[in-house]
Protein backbone atom coordinates (compact mmCIF):
# COMPACT_ATOMS: atom_id res chain seq x y z
CA UNK A 1 0.00 0.00 0.00
CA UNK A 2 1.18 3.55 -1.14
CA UNK A 3 1.88 5.59 1.93
CA UNK A 4 2.11 9.59 1.74
CA UNK A 5 3.20 11.37 4.87
CA UNK A 6 3.42 15.32 5.47
CA UNK A 7 6.28 16.57 7.16
CA UNK A 8 4.95 19.82 8.51
CA UNK A 9 1.85 20.71 10.77
CA UNK A 10 0.00 22.02 7.20
CA UNK A 11 0.07 22.57 3.61
CA UNK A 12 -2.12 23.22 0.81
CA UNK A 13 -1.79 21.30 -2.16
CA UNK A 14 -4.22 21.28 -5.58
CA UNK A 15 -4.96 18.89 -8.18
CA UNK A 16 -5.77 19.92 -11.74
CA UNK A 17 -5.54 17.44 -14.09
CA UNK A 18 -8.05 15.49 -16.83
CA UNK A 19 -7.00 11.94 -14.86
CA UNK A 20 -6.47 11.06 -11.58
CA UNK A 21 -2.40 10.70 -10.95
CA UNK A 22 -2.08 8.93 -7.80
CA UNK A 23 -2.54 4.41 -6.85
CA UNK A 24 -4.84 3.66 -4.11
CA UNK A 25 -2.71 4.83 -1.17
CA UNK A 26 -3.33 6.22 2.45
CA UNK A 27 -2.13 9.03 4.44
CA UNK A 28 -0.09 9.71 7.81
CA UNK A 29 -2.29 13.15 8.91
CA UNK A 30 -5.50 14.47 7.91
CA UNK A 31 -6.76 16.02 4.55
CA UNK A 32 -9.69 18.01 3.57
CA UNK A 33 -10.67 17.74 -0.15
CA UNK A 34 -12.65 20.64 -1.32
CA UNK A 35 -13.92 19.75 -4.98
CA UNK A 36 -13.23 23.21 -7.05
CA UNK A 37 -13.96 22.33 -10.73
CA UNK A 38 -15.46 19.20 -12.14
CA UNK A 39 -17.36 15.67 -11.29
CA UNK A 40 -16.28 12.02 -10.61
CA UNK A 41 -16.75 9.41 -8.02
CA UNK A 42 -14.69 9.13 -4.90
CA UNK A 43 -13.51 5.54 -3.50
CA UNK A 44 -12.90 6.02 0.32
CA UNK A 45 -11.78 2.37 2.37
CA UNK A 46 -13.72 0.72 -0.58
CA UNK A 47 -17.08 2.70 -0.42
CA UNK A 48 -17.83 4.86 -3.73
CA UNK A 49 -18.81 8.49 -3.63
CA UNK A 50 -20.19 10.60 -6.01
CA UNK A 51 -18.63 14.07 -6.02
CA UNK A 52 -19.33 17.33 -8.00
CA UNK A 53 -17.79 21.33 -7.68
CA UNK A 54 -18.35 22.73 -4.13
CA UNK A 55 -18.31 19.10 -2.52
CA UNK A 56 -16.15 18.28 0.55
CA UNK A 57 -14.30 15.27 1.63
CA UNK A 58 -12.40 14.46 5.78
CA UNK A 59 -9.94 12.25 5.01
CA UNK A 60 -8.64 10.73 8.49
CA UNK A 61 -5.06 9.02 8.78
CA UNK A 62 -4.83 5.55 7.92
CA UNK A 63 -7.81 6.06 5.35
CA UNK A 64 -7.46 4.44 1.93
CA UNK A 65 -8.47 6.47 -1.05
CA UNK A 66 -8.73 7.06 -4.79
CA UNK A 67 -10.53 9.10 -7.37
CA UNK A 68 -11.96 8.56 -10.83
CA UNK A 69 -12.52 11.45 -12.77
CA UNK A 70 -15.21 12.18 -15.09
CA UNK A 71 -13.77 14.88 -16.40
CA UNK A 72 -11.22 17.49 -15.68
CA UNK A 73 -11.06 18.21 -12.08
CA UNK A 74 -9.85 20.82 -9.74
CA UNK A 75 -9.30 19.72 -6.12
CA UNK A 76 -7.75 21.62 -3.12
CA UNK A 77 -6.36 19.59 -0.63
CA UNK A 78 -6.11 20.94 2.78
CA UNK A 79 -3.75 18.93 4.38
CA UNK A 80 -2.38 18.93 8.26
CA UNK A 81 -1.18 17.15 11.54
CA UNK A 82 -2.93 17.25 14.68
CA UNK A 83 -0.73 19.03 16.28
CA UNK A 84 -1.38 22.51 14.09
CA UNK A 85 -3.95 22.79 16.19
CA UNK A 86 -1.71 22.03 19.68
CA UNK A 87 -3.13 25.26 21.01
CA UNK A 88 -6.92 24.81 20.46
CA UNK A 89 -6.86 21.40 21.36
CA UNK A 90 -7.01 22.40 24.87
CA UNK A 91 -10.47 23.51 24.66
CA UNK A 92 -12.44 20.69 25.44
CA UNK A 93 -14.99 22.10 23.07
CA UNK A 94 -12.78 21.65 20.07
CA UNK A 95 -11.22 18.39 21.41
CA UNK A 96 -14.77 17.10 21.18
CA UNK A 97 -14.78 18.49 17.63
CA UNK A 98 -11.65 17.31 16.37
CA UNK A 99 -12.50 13.43 17.20
CA UNK A 100 -15.40 13.85 15.21
CA UNK A 101 -12.87 14.02 12.10
CA UNK A 102 -13.03 9.70 13.45
CA UNK A 103 -16.46 9.33 12.68
CA UNK A 104 -17.18 6.72 9.27
CA UNK A 105 -18.82 9.95 7.93
CA UNK A 106 -16.42 11.31 5.01
CA UNK A 107 -18.50 13.20 2.54
CA UNK A 108 -19.70 15.83 4.29
CA UNK A 109 -23.58 17.06 4.31
CA UNK A 110 -23.56 20.68 4.38
CA UNK A 111 -27.34 21.44 3.61
CA UNK A 112 -27.83 24.97 5.02
CA UNK A 113 -23.80 25.40 6.50
CA UNK A 114 -22.97 24.92 2.57
CA UNK A 115 -22.01 28.81 1.54
CA UNK A 116 -20.36 29.48 4.93
CA UNK A 117 -18.52 26.37 4.35
CA UNK A 118 -17.38 27.76 0.69
CA UNK A 119 -16.72 31.10 2.16
CA UNK A 120 -14.14 30.41 4.72
CA UNK A 121 -12.34 27.79 2.54
CA UNK A 122 -11.72 30.57 -0.38
CA UNK A 123 -10.28 32.58 2.82
CA UNK A 124 -8.02 29.58 3.59
CA UNK A 125 -6.97 29.44 0.17
CA UNK A 126 -6.51 33.12 -0.16
CA UNK A 127 -4.84 33.49 3.05
CA UNK A 128 -1.92 30.56 2.29
CA UNK A 129 -1.07 32.78 -0.92
CA UNK A 130 -0.21 35.54 1.37
CA UNK A 131 2.98 35.88 3.07
CA UNK A 132 1.68 38.17 6.28
CA UNK A 133 2.22 38.03 9.99
CA UNK A 134 -1.47 37.17 10.86
CA UNK A 135 -1.48 34.26 8.07
CA UNK A 136 -0.71 31.07 10.42
CA UNK A 137 -3.53 32.53 13.19
CA UNK A 138 -6.42 33.39 10.19
CA UNK A 139 -5.57 30.44 8.39
CA UNK A 140 -5.84 28.04 11.63
CA UNK A 141 -9.06 29.24 13.29
CA UNK A 142 -10.51 29.64 9.85
CA UNK A 143 -10.10 25.77 9.40
CA UNK A 144 -11.31 25.52 13.10
CA UNK A 145 -14.68 27.22 12.53
CA UNK A 146 -14.70 24.48 9.18
CA UNK A 147 -14.34 21.62 11.43
CA UNK A 148 -16.61 22.84 14.05
CA UNK A 149 -19.33 23.09 11.00
CA UNK A 150 -18.63 20.16 10.04
CA UNK A 151 -19.11 18.34 13.21
CA UNK A 152 -22.13 19.69 13.87
CA UNK A 153 -23.51 18.68 10.29
CA UNK A 154 -22.38 15.75 11.26
CA UNK A 155 -24.15 15.54 14.24
CA UNK A 156 -27.44 16.93 13.24
CA UNK A 157 -27.59 14.41 10.09
CA UNK A 158 -26.84 10.91 12.44
CA UNK A 159 -29.58 11.85 14.68
CA UNK A 160 -32.53 12.11 12.18
CA UNK A 161 -34.76 8.28 13.05
CA UNK A 162 -36.16 8.31 9.82
CA UNK A 163 -32.11 7.87 8.06
CA UNK A 164 -31.88 4.09 10.36
CA UNK A 165 -33.90 2.01 8.42
CA UNK A 166 -32.19 3.32 4.53
CA UNK A 167 -29.14 3.46 6.18
CA UNK A 168 -29.44 -0.73 7.09
CA UNK A 169 -30.41 -1.27 3.42
CA UNK A 170 -28.02 0.32 2.03
CA UNK A 171 -25.21 -1.83 4.38
CA UNK A 172 -27.32 -4.83 3.37
CA UNK A 173 -26.94 -3.94 -0.14
CA UNK A 174 -23.13 -3.05 0.19
CA UNK A 175 -22.71 -6.83 2.34
CA UNK A 176 -25.09 -9.12 -0.70
CA UNK A 177 -23.71 -6.73 -3.71
CA UNK A 178 -22.40 -9.93 -5.78
CA UNK A 179 -25.56 -11.84 -4.89
CA UNK A 180 -28.22 -11.39 -7.23
CA UNK A 181 -30.42 -13.13 -5.03
CA UNK A 182 -30.28 -11.49 -2.04
CA UNK A 183 -31.20 -8.75 -3.83
CA UNK A 184 -33.91 -8.96 -5.76
CA UNK A 185 -36.88 -6.39 -5.50
CA UNK A 186 -38.95 -9.59 -3.76
CA UNK A 187 -36.12 -10.91 -1.27
CA UNK A 188 -35.25 -7.09 -0.14
CA UNK A 189 -38.37 -6.02 0.72
CA UNK A 190 -39.47 -8.89 2.69
CA UNK A 191 -36.33 -8.73 4.37
CA UNK A 192 -36.98 -4.97 5.56
CA UNK A 193 -41.00 -5.56 5.84
CA UNK A 194 -41.94 -3.18 3.33
CA UNK A 195 -44.55 -4.08 0.77
CA UNK A 196 -42.73 -4.72 -2.71
CA UNK A 197 -45.09 -2.10 -4.25
CA UNK A 198 -43.98 0.57 -2.35
CA UNK A 199 -40.31 -0.48 -1.44
CA UNK A 200 -39.18 1.38 -4.81
CA UNK A 201 -41.03 4.50 -4.08
CA UNK A 202 -39.49 4.83 -0.40
CA UNK A 203 -35.85 3.57 -1.49
CA UNK A 204 -36.07 6.52 -4.19
CA UNK A 205 -37.51 9.27 -2.02
CA UNK A 206 -34.58 8.22 0.48
CA UNK A 207 -32.16 7.73 -1.86
CA UNK A 208 -32.29 10.23 -5.50
CA UNK A 209 -32.22 6.65 -7.60
CA UNK A 210 -34.01 4.40 -8.18
CA UNK A 211 -33.01 0.82 -6.58
CA UNK A 212 -32.49 -0.92 -9.86
CA UNK A 213 -30.45 2.21 -10.66
CA UNK A 214 -28.46 2.31 -7.57
CA UNK A 215 -27.71 -1.39 -7.79
CA UNK A 216 -26.13 -1.38 -11.28
CA UNK A 217 -24.31 1.87 -10.75
CA UNK A 218 -22.91 0.62 -7.07
CA UNK A 219 -21.49 -2.22 -8.61
CA UNK A 220 -20.02 -1.14 -11.37
CA UNK A 221 -17.95 1.42 -9.40
CA UNK A 222 -16.78 -1.97 -7.34
CA UNK A 223 -15.82 -3.41 -10.71
CA UNK A 224 -14.09 -0.55 -11.74
CA UNK A 225 -12.24 -0.84 -8.40
CA UNK A 226 -11.17 -4.17 -8.41
CA UNK A 227 -10.11 -3.94 -12.32
CA UNK A 228 -7.86 -1.42 -11.48
CA UNK A 229 -6.57 -2.78 -8.33
CA UNK A 230 -7.11 -6.02 -8.22
CA UNK A 231 -5.69 -8.80 -10.28
CA UNK A 232 -8.89 -10.37 -12.14
CA UNK A 233 -9.71 -11.06 -15.41
CA UNK A 234 -13.13 -9.07 -16.91
CA UNK A 235 -14.54 -12.83 -17.12
CA UNK A 236 -14.40 -13.62 -13.36
CA UNK A 237 -15.34 -10.21 -12.68
CA UNK A 238 -18.68 -10.87 -15.09
CA UNK A 239 -19.24 -13.90 -13.14
CA UNK A 240 -18.74 -12.71 -9.75
CA UNK A 241 -21.30 -9.49 -9.75
CA UNK A 242 -23.87 -11.75 -11.55
CA UNK A 243 -23.19 -10.73 -15.47
CA UNK A 244 -24.36 -13.41 -17.94
CA UNK A 245 -20.98 -13.35 -19.39
CA UNK A 246 -18.22 -10.78 -20.54
CA UNK A 247 -19.59 -8.97 -23.38
CA UNK A 248 -22.98 -8.07 -20.83
CA UNK A 249 -20.51 -6.38 -18.36
CA UNK A 250 -18.26 -4.78 -20.86
CA UNK A 251 -21.24 -3.38 -22.44
CA UNK A 252 -22.78 -1.59 -19.30
CA UNK A 253 -19.28 -0.57 -18.49
CA UNK A 254 -19.33 1.23 -20.90
CA UNK A 255 -22.74 2.79 -21.22
CA UNK A 256 -21.71 3.90 -17.40
CA UNK A 257 -18.66 4.75 -17.55
CA UNK A 258 -18.19 5.81 -21.60
CA UNK A 259 -14.97 4.02 -21.59
CA UNK A 260 -14.71 0.16 -22.44
CA UNK A 261 -13.14 -1.81 -19.41
CA UNK A 262 -9.63 -2.11 -21.15
CA UNK A 263 -9.50 1.72 -21.99
CA UNK A 264 -10.59 2.77 -18.23
CA UNK A 265 -7.78 0.41 -17.06
CA UNK A 266 -5.13 1.77 -19.47
CA UNK A 267 -6.05 5.51 -18.29
CA UNK A 268 -6.08 4.70 -14.39
CA UNK A 269 -2.87 2.32 -14.29
CA UNK A 270 -1.32 2.41 -11.00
Amino acid sequence: MHIRNLTQKFDIAYVIKNEWHLPVHKHTHYELQYIMRGKGQHMINNRSYPYQKGDLFVLAPQDTHFFVFEEKCVICIIKFHEGFFQDLLLDADFKQVFTRLSSPHRKMDLASSRDHIIQLMNLIIAEHRKENSYQNIIIKNALALVLSIMAKETDQNTVKPKDDKIQTILNYIDQHITNKQSLSLQNIADTFHISKTYFNQYFSKATGSSYKKYIQEYALKLIAYQLIHRDKTLSQLADEFGYTDESHLSNAFKAHFQQTPSAFKKANRV
